[in-house]
């Protein structure tokens, strides 16, 4: 009993059961109720009394209190009350209010159907973008504050903040992401709408893609073939720019990062405005910087690692009632350096040791690196269509990729080595079209078709070293997707067909003599897929998708061979014997279940377990290092398997109290060589994270403003375990045995500071590794012989600006 112990027993209990209520919702009178007892859930869904179509928008007010919930894109409201009655208002544009009496002793559901109503209403013009269809499959998103947490970050890096999502790493500077252990061509990425195409075959090749440029980045984990195409096996990224403003004015938007462990700087600029004379009329235009010197591990500098990214963009685009039309055009320019492989690479590997070169900081950009420049150029427009029509949207889409890397090492010729052109100089060319019809819902049921093209020309600079074929693809696809939503259920099922046919062109070697080597091929591969989601109660709701989908093999998968990058490569039709069938398609199953606890004031959260099985799996396993002229290098083969994934992922949010909330993200993934009942190789690890948060209350209005507001603090760590998922004979298949597991520390701080009463300043500061521990990654390509970054404190600044408009 402690200090309750010297008190009569009638006080002590009642002081015990103040003191518990104050210590489960702080902050409130003695007086409050319990804070369990304001936690009963009041929710149901708005809907038309005739046809029953959901109404997202319509206002639901709690006359009681004057609390109002607006219902969502699924018709859904909520509430959380106390034990009472209460007297509900719904009122919708075109549809006379209902107020309906509510008794509340534990969780209630009430919905409402409205009925029609004829009103004249003033002229106005409404403007915006179409609303996506729910989900049948577990998405995550970046966006708002999660966001703002990594700016400066590359896309890949930034992704790591998504539970599912990991990273294939080259160095410090390059992260390709991996979504349920697949990536490169299995995952797709749309740029504002338009589907990446460049050199992303390479594990060494991030995405060509400004951070900056996206207000939102939504992951989709899984199969996702129907919609986005057969590449889509592994998931989905979409980097969405918010929509062109809709109010006269100019705002601006500036972004300022530093970070201490590389000595990054980081600027970008947003301006966008609409004229007021020009109604429907709207633009933007952006623009980054961003720079780094040499990274630091814990115990040295990392040679070679700096970094450089000029890129830009903008859009201008012009709606009316009916119809609307939009471009947008983007630059990506980036030299990213790259840690030279030493010679002595072999011995380090089996020592386990670092190899560092000697470096002290410098921003200098030295061989080896990567210089990418891609370009995408968008022209995209819609056209709402009378009565049941739905919309009409089509997009056409121009990129051109140029990729050229630079080795350690000059010619030896004095002449070539003067020009300092690069060895490996990629060009690509990508033409794309996509139309899309979404006809109007008629009652439950609803959906939409597609038609999409692609011609797409690779090629090399005359006299660059040779790796990956020239290529010409040729690709047209269609899909249909049917959508049945009946009540708190949603079934989804698709269907698609994609045709490809690759055309490539090799040098080889032929009785001492190069001669180029032409071949064919043509690929049909459908995709189908069922997807179910049902609101099991107003917080909970369940998902359930299974697809099969083949996916047609790349030409690198098929005839790349060299060394790139300081590591050696080969397609498997380089090496197979005369006689053998050619690299053949992959058919991927998959099946994933999802469970997700939403909008509740104390435990919010998602589970997702998933499998995908993949017949004639492409994949690289590592083969003896090979030795040419230029050095000995790792080396890389790709080859066929039948393989299985098996994953889960977790997300949970606890709030303590009303200031504090604990959180938890974990994720797993096996995966198996069926053929050879073993693991597969380079696989991820295990991890663990959590955090604990402090978010200020906020505060009630004041005559002054406060200076400081929003203010937020956040302790966490992350836990990487060893990877004991390997080949049996892991010793012939690897140069090195997994590193062992880590634990990492890092903490966030930040608010908003007002300079002005309209110029508000949004400031955090983020510091990750601050224990400085020496660790190493097991999906990092230099993990033979660098270890990763260590300690580094990132200072972020944004600042909104508006001009002669309201400021959003």
């Amino acid at each position: 009993m402690g200090i309750f112990s010297c008190l009569p027993g009638r006080v002590a209990a009642w002081l015990g059961v103040v003191l518990l209520s104050l210590l489960a919702q702080p902050g409130r009178a003695q007086t409050a109720p319990a804070p369990e007892a304001c936690t009963l859930a009041l929710a149901g869904r708005v809907a038309d009394h005739e046809a029953g179509t959901l109404l997202p928008g319509a206002t639901v007010r709690l006359l009681e209190t004057g609390e109002v919930s607006a219902t969502g894109a699924d018709g859904n409201y909520h509430f959380h009350v106390c034990p009472g009655t209460y007297h509900l208002e719904v009122s919708f544009v075109g549809y006379r209010p209902e107020t309906l009496e509510v008794r509340v002793a534990t969780a209630v559901v009430r919905n409402f159907q409205l009925h029609a109503d004829a009103v004249r209403l003033a002229g106005a013009v409404v403007r915006g973008t179409a609303g996506g269809a729910t989900p049948t499959q577990a998405t995550a998103a970046l966006a708002g504050r999660e966001l703002a947490a990594t700016r400066g970050q590359s896309l890949g890096e930034a992704l790591l903040k998504v539970s599912g999502v990991s990273a294939i790493q080259t160095g410090p500077n390059v992260f390709k992401p991996m979504i349920h252990g697949l990536h490169s061509n299995r995952v797709a990425l749309l740029n504002n709408g338009v589907r990446q195409e460049g050199q992303q075959w390479g594990q060494d090749h991030g995405p060509e893609i400004d951070p900056f440029v996206a207000s939102r980045l939504t992951v989709v984990k899984g199969a996702a073939g129907v919609r986005y195409g057969a590449d889509a096996i592994g998931g989905v990224v979409l980097a969405q720019p918010a929509a062109l403003p809709d109010s006269a004015g100019t705002t601006a938007d500036l972004h300022l990062v530093g970070a201490s462990n590389n000595g990054l700087g980081a600027v970008s600029a947003t301006v966008q405005g609409a004229p007021g004379k020009l109604p429907g009329l709207a633009w933007r235009a952006q623009g980054t910087v961003r720079r780094a010197g040499l990274s630091r591990t814990p115990d040295y500098r990392i040679s070679t690692s700096a970094l450089a990214e000029y890129n830009y963009s903008g859009a201008v685009g012009w709606q009316r009632a009916r119809w609307g039309v939009e471009a947008f055009l983007s630059q990506y320019n980036a030299q990213l350096g790259l840690y030279p492989v030493p010679e002595n690479w072999n011995r380090v590997a089996r020592d386990s040791s670092p190899a560092p070169l000697p470096a002290a900081f410098s921003y200098r950009l030295d061989r080896p690196y990567q210089q990418i420049q891609h370009t995408l150029f968008k022209l995209s427009g819609f056209y709402n269509l009378p009565g049941w029509g739905g919309q009409v949207t089509l997009t056409l889409a121009q990129q051109a990729d140029r990729r050229a890397e630079y080795d350690k090492y000059r010619p030896r010729n004095q002449n070539l080595a003067a020009r300092n052109l690069p060895e490996l100089d990629y060009r690509n060319q990508t033409t794309t079209a996509d139309l899309r019809w979404v006809p109007r819902p008629h009652g439950n049921f609803g959906g939409e078709l597609g038609l999409s093209g692609t011609l797409q020309d690779n090629t090399y600079r005359p006299g660059s070293r040779f790796f990956i074929p020239y290529y010409t693809n040729r690709t047209g696809g269609a899909y249909a997707i049917g959508r049945w939503h009946p009540g708190p259920w949603l079934l989804e099922a698709g269907l698609r067909l994609d045709r490809r046919a690759l055309d490539t062109r090799r040098p080889t070697r032929v009785s001492g003599a190069f001669e180029v080597v032409r071949e064919s091929f043509a690929f049909t591969t459908p995709a189908a897929s069922l997807g179910l989601v049902r609101e099991l109660g107003p917080h909970v709701t369940l998902r359930a998708d299974a697809s099969l989908l083949r996916r047609a093999p790349a030409a690198n998968e098929r005839a790349s061979q060299g060394v790139h990058n300081g590591i050696y490569e080969e397609g498997y039709d380089i090496t197979r014997p005369a006689g053998t069938p050619a690299l053949g398609p992959e058919t991927a199953r998959s099946v994933a279940l999802s469970l997700s606890w939403h909008d509740h004031p104390r435990l919010n959260g998602e589970l997702t377990v998933y499998q995908t099985g993949i017949d004639n799996y492409i994949f690289q396993t590592l083969i003896p290092p090979v030795l040419d002229i230029r050095g000995l290098f790792p080396s890389y083969r790709y080859q066929q398997t039948d393989a299985r994934f098996r994953g889960l992922d977790l997300l949970v949010a606890y709030r303590v109290a009303r200031p504090l909330s604990l959180g938890l993200k974990a994720a797993t993934v096996v995966e198996r060589d069926l053929r050879l009942n073993d693991y597969l190789i380079l696989a991820p690890a295990d991890r663990l994270e959590t955090w604990l948060r402090y978010e200020a209350p906020a505060a009630a209005p004041r005559a002054t403003p406060r200076r400081l507001t929003g203010f937020y603090a956040q302790l966490g760590a992350q836990g990487v375990r060893r990877q004991t998922r390997v080949p049996r004979d892991n010793e012939q298949r690897d140069y090195q045995s997994p590193p062992p597991g880590y634990y990492l520390l890092g903490a966030e701080v930040g608010g908003t500071l007002r300079l002005g009463p309209r110029t508000p300043l949004e400031i955090s500061l983020t510091g990750t590794n601050l224990l400085d521990t020496r660790y190493r990654d097991y999906l990092n390509r230099y993990r033979y012989f660098l270890d990763e970054l260590g300690q580094n404190v990132t200072l972020r600044l944004r600042m909104p600006l508006a001009f002669g408009g309201t400021k959003k």
